[in-house]
């Protein structure tokens, strides 16, 4: 029998429909994985006995000849996200006793059509940071070179997908976290466009950005696990009511005649591949349109004016008071004080801090105002360049993953590592990154088109 962790998403679903295997028995070859490889640090929490309870449920169904669109597929999910009786700790320690009540409706669309949980995948704290090094339960590792990092904020479900320890995953982007690790570990990542999927139960970072996606394998594999994830939600008001695409029959592998634009903002560095890339686009029938992004440089302290400013807001509700971690104090306010600094790491106090000042009297009017001034001239960038060009093409993250070192001393806020991230994130866009390191960036709603995209663009090898 074919090694079942090597099957993509699509292999699997297809597998299981043909009676070629069950889900017990892909799930306990992913469980036994998952052990085998826990010196990668991708899990937070592992649910083997929950997964079993799944995946058995998963058989039951087919035999009664009840299928989901994810039924029997064991997946991970990021640990931003609230799992129902299961432990939800944003890597946090102000969280890590942290057993939520209810379930993210991201979540239960899953559970709904059928998917398995493998477990809590790692992630920088509270999603703050592009290297999974700023988490409390310790570094993940990027299976392609232990010595280095999967990119962050999502690299827990990067790590588990590239390492094979589960076959797709959930994640979260505020400013590239989920296109940043895919590129780093050599996966496929896709970032609906903002209001696609609902909010409700997802930690929140920066409301106006954050927005659930998915890394797989390959690009179908995406589509096929957005397409569940998406659909408006009475409990999120900016979940949208447009109609849900039909995002896997539109991989026809046919671009031909399509603009593809090449923004020269977001080719100042590019991988060696590049050129290849472009001619590839190239032989496949597109017609490439050079534009022009001129507030790209820009992009990187908007993006952390307005993240840290809504992160403030966010996280004042840690007050150890509800529920978390609690420090005892003498006063209300020493309480307080014990709790943040004990539950919070360092990056996570930092940007608070920064937060705090953007969103006060003076701080608010210098710098957080200006930046939402400047975001709507990014938009308009987008804009502009969508009047010619269906969708833009551009590398993901155009530099190598950094070693763990490098991490910890700054690397990962180098100029370039989500400088072509960032703009996307800022505008609600739809974005995808393939497996050979290749972001596809498309119009709002325009999702089936990255997506059919993207596809053409991960056969050049």
């Amino acid at each position: 029998m074919t090694n079942l962790t090597d099957l993509t998403l699509s292999q699997t679903l297809k597998g299981l429909e043909n009676k070629e295997f069950s889900s017990v028995d892909v799930t306990t070859a992913y469980l036994k994985n998952m052990e085998d490889k826990r010196r990668l640090n991708a899990y937070i929490t592992e649910t083997p006995e929950i997964a079993l309870d799944m995946a058995k449920a998963s058989d039951e169904r087919r035999a009664k000849g009840i299928a989901g669109k994810m039924e029997g597929a064991p997946i991970a999910i990021k640990d931003m996200f609230c799992t129902k009786g299961i432990r939800t700790t944003a890597a946090s320690r102000i969280l890590s006793n942290f057993v939520p009540q209810f379930e993210s409706t991201t979540t239960q669309k899953l559970w709904d059509a059928g998917a398995v949980c493998l477990g809590k995948t790692n992630t920088d704290e509270f999603a703050m940071g592009s290297s999974t090094i700023t988490s409390y339960f310790g570094v993940t590792k990027n299976p392609h070179d232990e010595t280095r990092v999967p990119g962050g904020s999502s690299g827990g479900s990067a790590s588990a997908v590239a390492a094979n320890m589960c076959v797709a995953a959930t994640g979260t982007e505020t400013g590239g976290s989920i296109r940043h690790p895919a590129s780093f570990c050599q996966i496929s990542g896709f970032k609906p466009t903002y209001g696609r999927c609902s909010r409700y139960g997802v930690i929140a970072y920066a409301s106006s950005l954050d927005q659930p996606g998915v890394l797989a394998r390959s690009v179908e594999d995406c589509a096929r696990m957005i397409e569940v994830m998406m659909g408006h939600d009475e409990r999120d008001a900016t979940s949208s009511r447009r109609e849900v695409p039909d995002l896997v029959s539109g991989l026809d592998k046919n671009i031909k005649g399509m603009k593809i634009g090449i923004p020269k903002e977001y080719t100042e560095l590019v991988p060696e591949n590049w050129e290849k890339a472009l001619q590839f686009l190239k032989d496949e029938g597109a017609e490439l349109v050079d534009v022009q992004m001129p507030h790209t440089e820009e992009a990187g302290m908007v993006y952390y004016v307005i993240s840290q400013g809504e992160a403030t807001t966010n996280l004042a509700r840690y007050d150890g008071v509800r529920y978390g971690v609690r420090e005892e104090g003498k006063t209300l306010d020493e309480m307080y004080m014990n709790t943040r600094m004990a539950g919070f790491g360092q990056e996570v106090r930092n940007r608070m801090i920064l937060g705090t000042f953007f969103t006060s009297a003076k701080g608010y009017h210098d710098y957080f105002v200006p930046a939402q001034k400047m975001r709507s001239l990014i938009k308009q960038d987008f804009d502009k360049a969508f009047e010619k060009v269906d969708v833009l093409f551009s590398p993901a993250v155009p530099i190598k993953p950094f070693t763990i070192e490098e991490a910890k001393n700054g690397a990962a806020k180098g100029r370039f590592n989500d400088n072509y991230l960032m703009p996307s994130c800022l505008t609600g866009v739809p974005a995808g990154c393939a497996n050979n390191g290749l972001q596809v960036i498309g119009r709002m709603w325009d999702d089936a088109t990255v997506l059919k995209v993207l596809d053409v663009v991960e056969m050049m090898k």
